[in-house]
């Protein structure tokens, strides 16, 4: 209380009105408000709801049952726990209420309960805000990274980049783990960053400490460093005489490091409390995991060919400029300025690294670059990037040329702002909900409608029809959904059941309905999930007929985006898939 004394107000007053206006009068504050409007807008994507259309999301159902999974001896879930023991925190007033408003604490009236729509949506919102937060935290490192190799203004240049990232613009909207693992990521980033620049190597405890965190929260993160991270070290004794001078005490701070790491570790990943179900988890993760979704040849044609990808999928999604601007800040940095210091130097270098470590380490073994995998490769874009605008805006000679650029750069940004505001209006604009609305102008009460496929991809149902979900798998295997009857069946015995609608979702359809090609791109190959799903040839046929009306049932309404001025964003299969609606004929 002695804080707080009344001779000491004022100054703690004039205090807060100094950094108010110094935050106000901030190019890096201001950037981080329009972040977090893009974050925003779309954040009720799919709510309220007793689940989710966040594929591969946690919230709001998966964090719960995985915390279980994680601590029952022998068990596992498919991540880390961290990020799901945070959202056990956040979300612990809605689990307590659903559990004084259960029936009894019996598993079965406690799951009833809490899948009911209330507590669900306040989870998926709950979930859904941290990761917004954390997607703001992962600008501000990304900003800082810039701003210890280059000053403060390319530290804004950097986030003003990173604000308008389309592929960080959905993950941020999402209860995936990729923003989570990414904020540990970066901030771990930034302590390296800064140990070597700035030649404090207390701060690698801090470097370690962030990046297990990272790997606690979802198990690639250790990709971003594990190339990375030895060379740095390697490379600052190397060229950096301070460092040399310096030798012994960085390598006892390294080593005190990776031991305090290496204790916590064993911590936060639950390691020391299920031992067999860590093992259990990561054979899962280096098997079926991985291998069963691999799209590329595991040789050095395949490697080739995911490095292409991965320039293809990001210069898709941004204008060509900004790739641009991301070669150009890379070789920026790469070229050494007169009286430069070398470690500083390095340091700017350390992002680069750690894309082409996250690319060894994790792309290259498990052979996929879905847009999750090359949110990182993307967030380091940004930041060369950054530094390129850097220079164009405050390093170019002569006020024709600086006009010239600025006038260029507004039309590059112009452009990704579009493209990133185009991810919040295909959330808000779901094909989803057109067939919802479909659905509750024609179907009747007491209808019985037929759909298939996971939760993520399904719409909300009327609560006056009768749904069954039929699928090959046993109903016990699936995440329940209230109202649902679950049905073990051969999709093609369609007339024995006899529903009257089927709602069809190309989300999860498109497994059936796209053909194998006959011949790879060379380094290229089929996932042996989509091997196996095109192997049954009588599920396939029924599919094709189905649509083609041969079923006896006729397409009635296509939910499909149709948005004249905003492009269609396809991102891991949850945005902007279309939903057939048939009717018996």
């Amino acid at each position: 209380m002695n804080f707080l004394r009344r001779d000491r107000l004022p100054g703690l007053a004039t205090l807060l009105r100094a950094r108010l206006r110094a935050s106000v009068r901030s190019p890096l504050a201001w950037i981080l408000v329009i972040s977090a409007i893009l974050r925003v807008v779309g954040i009720g994507w799919g709510l309220p709801a007793s689940d989710g259309w966040d594929n591969d999301g946690i919230a709001p159902r998966d964090f719960l049952a995985g915390l279980v999974e994680t601590f029952t001896p022998g068990h596992y879930f498919t991540y880390p726990p961290l990020h799901l023991l945070l959202l056990g925190v956040l979300t612990c007033p809605v689990t307590a209420i659903a559990l004084i408003h259960a029936p009894s604490l019996a598993p079965h009236d406690v799951i009833g309960e809490i899948l009911k729509v209330p507590y669900m949506t306040s989870i998926a919102y709950i979930a859904r805000a941290t990761t917004l937060v954390m997607s703001l935290g992962v600008t501000y490192a990304v900003a800082k990274i810039a701003e210890t190799v280059r000053g403060p203004r390319a530290g804004w240049c950097a986030a003003a980049v990173c604000a308008v990232d389309p592929i960080f613009t959905y993950y941020s909207h999402t209860t995936n783990l990729d923003v989570p693992y990414l904020f540990w990521g970066m901030f771990a980033l930034l302590a390296l960053t800064r140990a070597i620049a700035w030649n404090e190597p207390r701060r690698l405890r801090h470097f370690v400490i962030l990046a297990l965190l990272g790997v606690a929260t979802k198990d690639q993160a250790y990709a971003l460093f594990l190339v990375a991270a030895p060379i740095a070290m390697v490379a600052w004794l190397a060229i950096d005489p301070v460092a040399r001078g310096d030798a012994r005490t960085i390598v006892r701070e390294l080593l005190t490091a990776v031991g305090i790491g290496a204790v916590l570790f064993l911590f936060v990943d639950g390691i020391i409390w299920n031992p067999t179900g860590f093992r259990a988890r990561l054979g899962f993760l280096v098997g079926p995991a991985s291998k069963d979704f691999a799209n590329y040849a595991n040789d050095v044609t395949g490697w080739s060919r995911v490095l292409h990808d991965i320039i293809e999928m990001y210069s898709r999604l941004w204008p060509t400029t900004f790739l641009v601007l991301a070669t150009g800040g890379l070789l920026l940095q790469l070229r050494r300025r007169p009286g430069e210091d070398r470690a500083k130097w390095l340091a700017g270098l350390l992002p680069f690294l750690s894309a082409l470590s996250f690319t060894a380490a994790f792309n290259c073994v498990a052979l996929r670059v879905e847009h999750r995998f090359i949110l990182p490769h993307s967030l380091i874009f940004s930041l060369y990037a950054g530094l390129a605008v850097h220079a164009f805006l405050f390093e170019l000679r002569g006020r024709f040329a600086r006009v010239v650029a600025q006038a260029a750069l507004s039309v590059a940004f112009a452009s990704a702002i579009f493209r990133a505001m185009a991810v919040d209006v295909s959330l808000l604009f779901d094909p989803r909900y057109d067939a919802e609305q479909f659905m509750r102008e024609h179907f009747a009460p007491g209808d019985r409608v037929e759909t298939y496929g996971l939760n993520v991809y399904l719409t909300r149902f009327p609560e006056n029809v009768h749904v069954a979900r039929v699928g090959l798998d046993a109903p016990q295997k699936r995440n329940p959904m209230p109202g649902f009857e679950e049905i073990q069946d051969r999709f093609e015995n369609l007339e024995a059941r006899k529903p009257r609608w089927i709602v069809l979702p190309y989300g999860w359809a498109w497994r059936y309905l796209i053909p194998i090609p006959d011949t790879q791109d060379p380094g290229k190959m089929t996932p042996t999930t989509q091997v196996l799903t095109r192997g049954d040839h009588v599920v396939v046929s029924f599919f094709h007929e189905l649509l083609e009306g041969r079923r006896g049932y006729r397409v009635v309404h296509v939910a499909e985006y149709n948005r004249k001025v905003w492009p269609r964003v396809d991102i891991h299969a949850s945005t902007d898939s279309a939903v057939w609606i048939l009717e018996r004929m």
